[in-house]
């Protein structure tokens, strides 16, 4: 199994404080059947990691995962933040960012907490629309968990509609951030065809694994739809592999 979307880099973000805990994070991640993760560490204002910042970082923690018999890859990859359109685009077209892979097949977008920041107009979505045009799929980091998009569903209908892929967490279907963003979680499954699962796991605590999400989707949406989410993250790694 894949998961695309975890902070495991130990010392670099929020994520993993350690390298003790960032190779606890994979033992418990190998034992819930996770066999790829793609290391996702923020690329926004507060944590500033580019693509020079985040490869070495993913070849070292591979080389402690061997060192350690962790069997476990990490791909490399960032969770981008959109705070400006213009400097998205020039930070895009100079190659500065890690994307999923560190391919041009899909990114991780993730949209400010603040609502007051989100780009007006048509602007995120012509985004979507113009990285559709490069090739690539961008995947929409938890939109359940933010509440925008949870009170104002036409904006997300206009990034699905131009062409953007929805990762929802694991955590938020189980409750663990919440009930609105459960029950977001859950609706957005039901009415979006084209996501995908993911744990976002920062640490010990943050770390609860693929499986658990599949089994409640599977009980709660069908085993259709739990087979359908976990053939699109087979895809992806697929295609990450591929680069």
């Amino acid at each position: 199994m894949l998961d695309l979307h975890c902070h495991i880099l130990p010392e670099v973000d929020d994520g993993a404080a350690s390298l003790d805990e960032a190779l606890a994070m994979a033992r418990l991640c190998v034992a819930d059947g996770i066999t790829h993760i793609a290391a996702t560490p923020h690329c926004n204002r507060a944590w500033p990691f580019y693509r020079p910042d985040i490869l070495p970082r993913v070849a070292a923690f591979n080389a402690e995962l061997a060192k350690a018999e962790v069997p476990l890859t990490i791909l490399p990859g960032s969770e981008i933040q959109l705070t400006s359109v213009r400097d998205y685009h020039a930070d895009f077209e100079a190659g500065r960012f890690c994307h999923l892979g560190d391919g041009r097949e899909f990114t991780l977008l993730e949209f400010s907490w603040n609502g007051r920041k989100y780009p007006p107009g048509t602007e995120a979505a012509q985004l979507v629309a113009w990285l559709r045009k490069q090739g690539m799929t961008p995947i929409v980091a938890h939109p359940e968990r933010h509440e925008f998009f949870r009170d104002e569903p036409a904006r997300l209908k206009a990034l699905t509609d131009t062409g953007a892929w929805l990762q929802i967490t694991v955590d938020s279907l189980l409750g663990n951030h919440g009930e609105a963003p459960r029950v977001a979680g859950k609706e957005m499954l039901g009415t979006y065809g084209e996501a995908v699962l993911a744990t976002d796991a920062h640490n010990l605590r943050r770390c609860s694994g693929l499986s658990l999400g599949y089994a409640w989707v599977r009980e709660h949406l069908g085993a259709g739809r739990a087979d359908d989410l976990r053939a699109r993250s087979d895809h992806i790694l697929a295609q990450l592999l591929a680069v």
